[in-house]
């Protein structure tokens, strides 16, 4: 998960509504950049192309592609074709209790194949779907139901992105292992406030360190650490979004002892310091 975004142009969108959708049919490419929504595409006619973490992904009709907050990102579009972009805060995450804990599964993100990953899509291509429709449509509280669909879209993919990662040999079974961890998740992401330590988490979770350090990274892809300040940093964008709340109330509430500890550790992971992340969320609400 880099975040290396300091020379990088920032593209969140400049109003309220939670969920954006794009039908698209411009031939535009689109220099590295990078914002603090979920962007889905889903081409309909001709592939697409995205490069992400260095690599390139092959967007063919049928496939789901998601990028999340905070990813540099290329896409090269093709000189004709239509595809769907779905742009959606992650207010819409945050509200939806435990997508939080399972959010790190879509980086750096997450190609679904159709042919291939039938499974996911599957369970979850008719929900995002009905969101596309949904937003397309004049019906009372639409807004309300893309955020519905969405976030079911969100969940059918943390779930099946759970499952597929609950087979790492760990000697486990799948559901058993895929309970325990989401138990974890949800208890580092309750206690992120905290100095939470390895050994603390692993006696929690009733594994030795160790063992517990190997199939955490195994289940996740990430170190505990990383998971840890992970759910911190979500937490202090969250709060610093509430205007009325003060800088050095945030670094408080986010278990930081310091107002300079704060800002330092904010501004590595992030690229922006508190203050200039607030000023550009406040300039795009405005």
């Amino acid at each position: 998960m880099k975040n290396s975004f300091a020379s990088f142009r920032q593209l969140d969108h400049h109003d309220r509504v939670p969920v954006r959708i794009y039908p698209n049919r411009e031939p535009d490419d689109y220099p590295a950049h990078w914002h603090m929504k979920y962007e889905i595409i889903l081409p309909v006619e001709e592939s697409y192309t995205a490069l992400v973490d260095e690599k390139t992904y092959e967007i063919l009709p049928g496939d789901i592609f998601l990028i999340p907050p905070g990813m540099i990102h290329e896409i090269f579009a093709p000189e004709k074709g239509m595809r769907y972009i779905v742009m959606a805060d992650q207010d819409v995450v945050y509200a939806a209790e435990g997508l939080m804990e399972v959010q790190h599964f879509f980086y750096p993100c997450v190609h679904l194949r159709a042919g291939i990953d039938t499974e996911i899509l599957d369970a979850s291509s008719d929900y995002i779907w009905k969101a596309i429709r949904e937003g397309e449509g004049s019906a009372p509280l639409r807004h309300t139901a893309v955020c519905s669909w969405l976030t079911l879209f969100l969940i059918a993919v943390g779930r099946g992105l759970l499952e597929m990662h609950g087979g790492s040999g760990s000697g486990d079974s799948p559901h058993d292992l895929n309970s325990t961890m989401l138990d974890i998740y949800a208890y580092i992401t309750e206690h992120c406030t905290e100095k939470l330590t390895l050994e603390t988490v692993a006696a929690y979770s009733g594994y030795s360190k160790y063992h517990f350090s190997r199939i955490f990274k195994e289940h996740t892809g990430i170190s505990f650490y990383d998971f840890y300040l992970g759910r911190r940093m979500d937490l202090c964008r969250q709060i610093l979004s509430d205007a009325t709340v003060p800088i050095t109330e945030v670094a408080s509430r986010c278990g930081f002892s310091s107002i300079a500890t704060f800002n330092r550790v904010f501004k590595q992971y992030e690229g922006l310091t508190p203050t200039q992340y607030r000023k550009m969320k406040q300039t795009h609400r405005a």
